[in-house]
């Protein structure tokens, strides 16, 4: 658990390119291996938290009433050990958030056991509210979207509970369409209320998922590397994603959880 609050708080005040800032420039050796490895290690997690939310949502669908629950605020992830506990959140207008659901998810994204509703809901622990807090930040924010919905993934970046990572990205059904553009990342201190807003695109591109074809490509103009996004929509689309980046048009590739150099490009190609 220690090792995962450090990659996180590491990853959430990681400095990053903003769409308004000039190309990035190429990372020294060291920087460079700690942000490819950051961003697999990063991107494998928000993958397993978003599947997570997915697949307690899909149980809960069948649960008589849950359609229908006009308290249901929304949803929230946590670690706890290999499992990932999801809980559902709301509450009846000017009484506390509380939990209302829960479903334990194992580290292969299936449920452990069937869904508990709470008929009485339960107080929020220090975590959940904290959690809550900062989702609620992050989807009330004045942002570009490119979608309709969007999936929340809330994680802490920190033992304090004050600073929290949430990235929002596009709902889909779809698996023709990798719906990469319009993925933000919120860095939030909810003591604070400080809000960071990072976008992981210039523009709302999709990236056409041909089952026939081996790969996906796309250039990226924001960092120097491929990031944690890149690799969330690779595992996602179960297909690699080769990623061009600055300054000189470097190509990588991003295999699901593992990016590869594939081509180092200098000024004079």
């Amino acid at each position: 658990m220690a090792r995962y609050l450090a990659l996180l708080l590491a990853l959430a005040w990681w400095p990053c390119a903003n769409a308004n800032d000039p190309l990035p420039s190429e990372l020294p050796p060291g920087e460079e291996e700690i942000a490819l490895r950051t961003a697999e290690t990063a991107g494998v997690l928000i993958y397993r938290h978003d599947q997570a939310a997915a697949a307690a949502t899909d149980a809960l669908a069948k649960v008589r009433g849950f359609k229908r629950n006009k308290q249901l605020q929304g949803w929230i992830t946590e670690q706890v050990g290999h499992e990932i506990l999801v809980t559902f959140v709301g509450g009846a207008k000017g009484e506390p958030t509380a939990a209302l659901y829960r479903v334990r998810v194992g580290a292969d994204g299936k449920l452990l056991d069937q869904p508990t509703i709470l008929k009485t809901p339960e107080p929020l622990t220090e975590f959940e509210a904290a959690a809550v807090k900062a989702r609620a930040v992050a989807v009330t924010s004045q942002f570009q979207p490119c979608a309709e919905k969007y999936n929340p993934v809330v994680l802490p970046a920190g033992e304090r509970l004050d600073r929290w990572v949430v990235y929002m990205l596009p709902a889909t059904t779809k698996r023709s369409v990798v719906p990469l553009g319009g993925s933000y990342r919120f860095d939030i201190n909810v003591e604070t209320g400080d809000v960071a807003i990072r976008p992981y695109t210039r523009t709302c591109i999709q990236l056409q998922n041909d089952p026939k074809a081996v790969g996906l490509m796309i250039t990226h103009l924001l960092d120097a590397v491929p990031t944690e996004v890149h690799v969330f929509w690779s595992i996602w689309a179960d297909k690699p994603i080769y990623v061009a980046t600055p300054p000189h048009g470097t190509l990588w590739v991003v295999d699901k959880s593992a990016i590869r150099l594939v081509k180092r490009r200098n000024a004079e190609g």
